[in-house]
């Protein structure tokens, strides 16, 4: 797999430095292997959610946030939560949680291509691009937000933003 990498030609655009604004969103905690994971379902839940509880204004955006990284933390015990933005007001309920999404500033890299890819995309981040825009980090965890839909879009089509907390 590691000679594959070699061969991808990485759509990353230079970073924008953004301070963000705070978020709310409603989420679903899962824990394992981040390729593993069921995106698509836990999003079709949280929809379900927005609905029974006419929760839908303009802007939602769909986000999953990472809270470890695959090369130091196993595979069965990564924790992410797939998020939904919201503008209302919201009551967690079962396994449908409420957080903030902090405010603060973030490098937003712009990826076009296939999730199966972002492994790579986080490591040209992390070693290349970081450093050569001056970037630090903060300690904050990073999250991506999807611009396009993966069952409507072919994978060299599929547009991510990552954001990462710096300083």
């Amino acid at each position: 797999m590691k000679a594959e990498k070699k061969n991808i030609q990485l759509k990353i655009k230079s970073p924008k430095v953004l301070d963000i604004k705070a978020k709310q969103a409603i989420y679903i905690k899962l824990t394992g292997e981040y390729g593993s994971l069921d995106f698509s379902g836990s999003w079709q839940r949280l929809w379900q959610f927005v609905k029974k509880h006419k929760l839908f204004t303009f802007g939602m955006e769909h986000i999953a946030i990472y809270h470890d990284d695959p090369k130091v933390t196993e595979g069965n015990k990564l924790r992410t939560d797939i998020c939904l933005v919201i503008k209302k007001d919201v009551k967690a309920q079962g396994d449908i949680g409420v957080k903030e999404i902090k405010a603060g500033k973030f490098a937003v890299f712009h990826y076009q291509g296939s999730y199966s890819n972002l492994d790579a995309v986080y490591d040209t981040i992390y070693a290349r691009l970081l450093p050569e825009n001056n970037l630090k980090l903060r300690d904050y965890h990073c999250f991506e937000k999807y611009l396009n839909h993966p069952d409507r879009t072919r994978p060299e089509k599929l547009k991510t933003e990552i954001y990462i907390p710096v300083e």
